[in-house]
């Protein structure tokens, strides 16, 4: 079933000419995600160093957004500002119209582990807790679901990957594509409207990217929305919509 595109949002001025979300009040968004003139800016023992410069993105609910571009070209830095990992020199972000800007590292860690899934390239998998208790520990972490549901729920988050007969398994002892199966599954346990994906293939092999890049897109016509970043064109076709960055800034 192919992914719609109908719920994506354009912002138009009173003649139709597209208006960049800088341009829009906090109380006029209408996205799930929005970032807003956006800068992160590094000192370096040569000078200042510009990662971001101005993004703008709107993210809507139910979109495939696939940003690609090459290392170095500000992909990761972004991430980091979407998930609040990290904070941008300048600029804001906003979620479902609300910043996040002024939330304490704590609020950060709730708001991020409530309302996104991140999937990294390197799967990030606890090697001693057994495969479905790596999925069951996000839940462990943010507490909303009720204990004596996590264990179910961690086996038919596997289930959904394909992975429910390893669930006893440590990440060791299944593939590298198995692993970030785990991960995805891991960023679904607490329910989030947005995974955010950062080269969750950059270390697979084409066959398990195929398999991988259906995965993410079955999510989205299940009601999910995943903005994911990449170095592989290849991706291109799954995306709803998509951006290249270069050199720190958006081509839109």
């Amino acid at each position: 079933m192919p992914v719609s595109t109908m719920n994506r949002i354009d912002h138009h001025d009173k003649a139709g000419d597209p208006v960049t979300v800088a341009h829009l009040q906090p109380s006029e968004s209408l996205s799930l995600l929005e970032a807003i003139d956006l800068w992160k800016i590094y000192e370096t023992p040569s000078g200042e160093v510009s990662a971001l410069k101005g993004i703008n993105l709107s993210v809507a609910e139910g979109e495939f957004i696939v940003i690609f571009g090459k290392s170095g070209a500000g992909k990761s830095t972004l991430v980091n500002m979407l998930t609040a990992i990290d904070t941008p020199t300048r600029g804001e972000i906003l979620f479902r119209s609300k910043s996040i800007r002024d939330l304490s590292e704590e609020e950060r860690t709730r708001w991020r582990g409530k309302n996104l899934g991140v999937v990294f390239q390197f799967f990030q998998l606890f090697p001693t807790l057994s495969i479905w208790e790596n999925v069951k520990i996000s839940m462990d972490l943010l507490g909303e679901v009720p204990i004596r549901e996590r264990r179910e729920r961690a086996f038919e988050l596997l289930r959904q990957v394909g992975l429910q007969d390893h669930a006893r398994k440590v990440p060791a002892k299944i593939s590298g594509g198995q692993q970030q199966r785990v991960a995805i599954a891991r960023a679904l346990a607490n329910d989030p409207p947005l995974i955010i994906a950062d080269e969750p293939t950059g270390n697979l092999d084409s066959h398990t990217t195929e398999e991988i890049m259906d995965l993410f897109a079955s999510f989205v016509t299940r009601g999910k929305t995943v903005l994911m970043v990449t170095h592989d064109a290849g991706a291109l076709k799954w995306a709803t919509r998509k951006v290249e960055i270069v050199d720190g800034v958006l081509q839109q």
